[in-house]
């Protein structure tokens, strides 16, 4: 692999600067951060990064960092998709409906675009790479979108998995977290957010009943071992709120 971009890179792999990695000729991987986060650059066959930033050429960027158009030289055909959030940034954006299925052309580049509630999957047939946006993190849980009560995101695992099983997926990129080129590994993933999200499910509805705050000891149980850094912990709480709401609105509508 080699590595090359507009922006100054860090040389090693342990330092949280901005490194690009291109992963193939028209597709380079943006990591920065810590915990790692990943954008996805897909450009227009014929020219690289560099030379795409310098001439008109077409770009497409996967959950772009927040300073985007002050840090990258845009060709003027640039649109961004926001898979893993919402992207306020003022340039074009792919409009997708959940719950579809988009197959969109860049150049020679096929991409299959499946959209849910909050979020897509992109997937990369000829390539083998699978960006799993907020799924399939080994650092962070899922998260819930607004009004969740968790039956979406598990029905895009499910999905997730068969894309993994059927689609021959060399490469899984999480928005935050680490890639993974293992099949065994890419599962085991999807299995501990499946988990985590079922003893939510499990756990919280008998919490909804009451006014009180949850115990704290037994919503740090809910969060695995494993993800349970600052960032991991602050999506978890946003979780539990969320879903307590979620439970909460619906009982007092049924009543």
């Amino acid at each position: 692999m080699t590595t090359r971009s507009a922006i100054q890179l860090f040389a090693t792999a342990e330092n949280s600067g901005p490194q690009i990695t291109q992963l193939y000729p028209f597709v380079e991987l943006l990591r920065e951060g810590t915990p790692p986060r990943h954008s996805l650059f897909v450009l227009e066959p014929g020219a690289d990064l560099l030379h795409a930033l310098e001439t008109g050429d077409r770009l497409l960027v996967l959950d772009p960092p927040a300073d985007l158009a002050t840090r990258f030289r845009l060709p003027a055909e640039t649109a961004v998709l926001g898979c893993s959030k919402p992207v306020a940034l003022d340039l074009p954006q792919l409009q997708l409906i959940p719950g579809s299925v988009a197959h969109v052309r860049l150049g020679d580049q096929y991409l299959d675009i499946y959209t849910y509630t909050g979020g897509a999957l992109v997937h990369f047939p000829p390539l083998g790479i699978l960006y799993s946006a907020g799924f399939g993190s080994d650092l962070m849980p899922p998260a819930l979108a607004h009004d969740s009560d968790g039956t979406g995101e598990l029905d895009t695992l499910r999905l997730l998995a068969r894309l993994l099983k059927q689609r021959r997926v060399r490469l899984l990129i999480p928005h935050i977290g680490s890639t993974c080129n293992d099949l065994p590994t890419m599962m085991a993933r999807l299995a501990a957010d499946v988990g985590y999200l079922h003893n939510l499910r499990r756990v919280l509805p008998a919490l909804a009943h009451t006014a009180d705050a949850p115990p704290s000891a037994l919503i740090e149980s809910l969060l695995p071992a494993e993800r349970r850094s600052d960032p991991a912990r602050e999506r978890h709480a946003t979780n539990v709120e969320q879903l307590l709401t979620t439970l909460r609105r619906r009982t007092t509508n049924s009543v």
